[in-house]
């Protein structure tokens, strides 16, 4: 399927015929970069813990674009990213993207009064996830002839956060393991690049750190965070989209073990 430029100009996205895996894919960004990915031709595995969402967003997506379905698996276990990959095999017959988006931030705290359930949680969903879910495609997509790789971590992996230290920990480990990865899987045709997300407005990241919030100081938060972006706004879900999409075709055949990132200028500390 081409896509366009507002010049008018096509290119081609090689995605026809292709099969994406999204995992966390139910709602918020990973639904929107599945929309994008089947929109360019690509047929999709959403894998989620949210069967209802995962399920009702499935649909949608088969009815609009070249195929889809959904599995229910928690990509924070082993088990869960085997099935996952496994599903896209056994469905498609090969994987050729991945996007290890599924991710949580856990109960926002200083660290002395951090739970060590919370903790693990945070590590297995944000980071094992991606590991687990990287040994099980990586062999498919040898055997396919290569393909890609795109994980999901944020810009508090180089800033720190006060109270989401086990987040913006497990997302640099992400970097890492990209950059690791990076190193090795070039050789079998797989490209492997990091999407550095800052502020993205509608997530479920961002309805879960507001759930203990009270209005008033969501709202004296939210206009910190904008004086803080120079574009003047947060991300919205189809800005990241846009970038995957990008680097998940050949316009992007040179980019390897690369951390893109995407916050509006968030993260250069503007005053």
């Amino acid at each position: 399927m081409n896509g366009g430029s507002a010049d008018g100009r096509t290119w081609d996205l090689g995605a026809d015929g292709k099969v994406a895996l999204v995992t966390g894919g139910a709602a918020g960004l990973g639904r929107a970069c599945a929309e994008a990915f089947a929109a360019a031709g690509y047929r999709l595995v959403l894998a989620d813990i949210d069967r209802q969402s995962g399920e009702a967003s499935a649909a949608e997506l088969a009815a609009a674009g070249p195929g889809a379905f959904f599995v229910a698996a928690d990509v924070g276990l082993p088990a869960g990213a085997a099935a996952a990959v496994g599903a896209a095999v056994e469905q498609w017959g090969r994987l050729d993207l991945v996007l290890n988006n599924a991710g949580i931030s856990g109960r926002g705290s200083p660290i002395e009064e951090l739970e060590e359930e919370n903790l693990d949680r945070v590590l297995a969903v944000n980071l094992k996830g991606p590991f687990y879910v990287c040994k099980h495609a990586v062999p498919a997509m040898r055997k396919g002839g290569g393909g890609v790789i795109l994980n999901v971590a944020s810009i508090t992996a180089g800033a720190g956060s006060a109270d989401y230290a086990a987040y913006a920990v497990a997302k640099a480990g992400v970097m890492t393991l990209t950059r690791s990865l990076a190193r090795r899987l070039g050789r079998y045709n797989i490209r492997i690049n990091c999407l550095n997300p800052g502020s993205i407005e509608g997530t479920g990241l961002m309805r879960e750190e507001r759930q203990t919030v009270d209005q008033a100081q969501l709202q004296l938060q939210k206009m910190a965070k904008l004086k803080n972006i120079p574009l003047g706004r947060a991300a919205r879900p189809q800005d990241v989209a846009n970038l995957a999409l990008f680097l998940a075709s050949p316009l992007a055949r040179h980019i390897h073990g690369a951390v893109l990132t995407i916050d509006g200028g968030e993260s250069l500390g503007y005053q």
